[in-house]
Formats: C-alpha cells, structure tokens, sequence
C-alpha cells in the first residue's frame, strides 16, 4: 500500500481522468455509434458547432466520453437500443391491419355496405318519416319566436280574454264604474294565459286593467259621495223638510188640508189676515200661512181668488190626518156650497182649498178660514164673487 521503491504497484485512481491520446479532433458526422453512458458518469457538453476556441489539452476532446469514446450526436439512434416507432420483429409492417382482420375493401361480416340505408333502431322514427307532431312544452313560445332563419314571421292571434276585459272596462266608465271590476278580473286573467301561450294582446290587457282601476274608484267616489250627503241631510233634518213640502203640496192639489202630510202635526205657523172676499191671488198658495202669493187686480190674469171667509165653529185638530176633526169637516162644507152657489159645477174646471188659522191663533182670536177657489188652468181673468170670472181657454162661468 506504500509508493516508497521497492514497495507494492501503486493502485490506480478510479476518479482520474485519463490522458487523452494524442492525434488530431474528430469532428463528430453523427453516424457513429455511441456506446450507452454507464449510470452516474458524467457527459461533457458538447462544444458549439463550428466554434474556433481550441480544446484544452488536458481535457476531454470534441467528440468524446471522458473515457475517450465518440459521443453519438443528439438524436442518433444508439448502438442496440430499440428505435422509436419500428416495428418489432415478426410484426406486421406499419399501417397493415391486424392479424385476423379482414383485408382493405373486404366487406365485414354483418356490416352494412358503403351507401346502403342504416337499419333503424326499433321505434325511432326515420329523419323524414312522417310522426305524430310533439305537443309544445310549458312555457314555449309557439307564435312568432324561435322561427327558422329564413322562415316567414308568423303573427300570433290576439288574445280575446284581453280585448273583453278593455270593452268591459271601458262601458264601465259610463255605468258608475260597476263593471270595472269584471273588466280588471279579464285583465289579469289575460295577461296569465298570453304569458304561457305567447299570443298578442299585452297591451289590450293592460289597458284594462287601468281603466278598470279608474272604473272602481270613480265608483267609490260616488258612493262616499252619496254616503256623506246623506250623512249631511241626516244631521240637519233637511230630509224633514223636503218631505213636509212635498206633502203638503200633495195635500193641497188634493184639497186637503194645506201643508199636512200623513202621520205628521201640524206645523207653527200664523196665517195672514189682510185678504179679503173678492181678492184675486197671483198664484195658489202652497204654505199654511199663504205668505207665497199676493194680490192681484181680477182683471189681469190671475190663478186663484178668495171667494169667502168662513167662520170656524172651533180649532183644528193638531194631527193632520184626523179624518174625524168636525171644526174643518165643516167649515170645508161651508166652503163648497159657497162656491157651489158662485160657480155651478165649478169640480169641471176648477177646485177649492180651506186656509184655517193655527189652534194658537184660533185661542187669540183669528177664527175665520179663507175659501179659495183656483182654476185647473193658470191665466183666469175676472172675479167670481162679481160675476165676470173667465178661465182660461173658456168662456164666461158665471
């Protein structure tokens, strides 16, 4: 193990590197073969084509393993390594088929033909063959949408629920807004069946649905309307009064009592004592106390006349439908065959009406009733208590 003389051979160095032999470079044609690099031996790298820097002396040459073998270039196949894409021994050549299959143009076995029809799989229609039309799916739009390209447009028709809820709506408007609510009931109605069917006629069902809207509040405008009046007339008594007038007038075209009505007193009142026999009246006195008329001269066109005062054997009853007051069952008997006696037949052209004074005013002292005569037309000339009374459109009565 000693290098002194005489000693043992000197071991060699299994990490050094070998003198190269001396010749010339080999520039590498990269046809020779390289033998394969043992594992973990190290590869100098190759030096650029072409390149004018000399080698170093003491390394390994251009071309060559450390162990002074030539270095295949890259991509040269190996000396007995398997290249990449050859065929194996014994194996077909490259594009051939298979062992076994049938040769290029050979028909197979149970396979169809090059342009012969393909058998259909069982139940499936043919591409052509005529078939029961597929019904549209919810919510597919069928009218107008997903049409061919090329395909004409087809207008969808219009949806009638939408064009009955605008009729409806609009009628309404002049109906006091009842049947608005039909209309916007169509309305909705439409707009939910367009949505699934895809027709036209959005814009009819909107239309109707507003203008039942606007229906329905002008309808409850009037009703509140209404409820408040009511409410007005209600607190104030006006219905009362207009209910009193109404009746009486009825009482007196009549020729009853003046001013009553059924189921009702009589009302405080004063009768006026300034008329006398013979006066003529503008027109017929619709109140108790005759305060509405006024006297006339009898020669110009007048429409009632006082044709006498009668005494009243007492005051009238208060209940005005007291068909058992004997003070004004007489004092209108009175009355009649006065006017009898002035005007024969006067129920053919005319009529009378009794003004009694109020019970109050009886107890002061007015105990005299007014019998007035009025003709069935306005517009009479001349005095019934003078003789020279004409009615209207006839002659002289007297």
């Amino acid at each position: 193990m000693s290098n002194e003389p005489g000693g043992p051979a000197p071991v060699p160095d299994p990490y050094a590197v070998p003198d190269p032999a001396a010749g010339p470079p080999v520039q590498p044609s990269g046809a020779e073969a390289t033998p394969p690099v043992a594992p973990g031996a190290f590869e100098a790298p190759l030096p650029y084509a072409g390149s004018a820097v000399p080698p170093s002396a003491s390394g390994p040459q251009p071309g060559t393993t450390p162990y002074g073998q030539p270095v295949a270039p890259y991509g040269a196949p190996q000396a007995g390594a398997p290249q990449f894409g050859a065929p194996e021994a014994g194996a077909p050549p490259y594009g051939a088929p298979p062992y076994g299959a049938p040769q290029a143009g050979a028909p197979q076995y149970g396979a169809p033909q090059y342009g012969a029809p393909q058998p259909a799989a069982y139940g499936t229609p043919q591409y052509g063959t005529p078939g029961y039309e597929q019904p549209t799916p919810y919510g597919a739009q069928p009218y107008g949408y997903g049409q061919p390209y090329g395909q004409p447009y087809v207008t969808p028709p219009t949806e009638g629920l939408a064009i009955a809820s605008f009729v409806t709506s609009l009628v309404g408007m002049f109906l006091g807004g009842l049947p608005g609510v039909v209309g916007l009931g169509l309305g909705i109605a439409a707009l939910r069946r367009i949505r699934v069917s895809g027709k036209a006629g959005r814009g009819w069902a909107i239309a109707g649905i507003v203008i039942g809207g606007i229906g329905i509040l002008w309808m409850l405008a009037v009703i509140a309307y209404f409820v408040i009046v009511l409410a007005v007339f209600g607190a104030t008594g006006g219905f009362s009064d207009v209910a009193d007038e109404v009746g009486q007038s009825i009482d007196e075209g009549s020729g009853g009592t003046p001013g009553t009505d059924s189921g009702s007193t009589l009302p405080d009142f004063a009768l006026r004592t300034d008329l006398t026999t013979g006066t003529c009246l503008t027109t017929f006195a619709m109140t108790y106390d005759m305060s509405d008329t006024d006297a006339v001269d009898c020669a110009e066109p007048h429409d009632a006349e006082v044709v006498g005062l009668i005494p009243m054997s007492g005051p009238v009853s208060l209940d005005a439908d007291d068909e058992f007051d004997t003070a004004y069952n007489e004092a209108w008997d009175a009355c009649d065959q006065l006017t009898e006696g002035l005007l024969p037949g006067y129920f053919s052209d005319g009529d009378i009406s009794l003004y009694f004074p109020h019970p109050d005013d009886y107890a002061a002292g007015t105990t005299s009733a007014y019998c007035v005569y009025y003709g069935d037309e306005p517009g009479m000339t001349g005095s019934a208590t003078a003789g020279t009374l004409q009615l209207a459109g006839a002659g002289t009565s007297s």
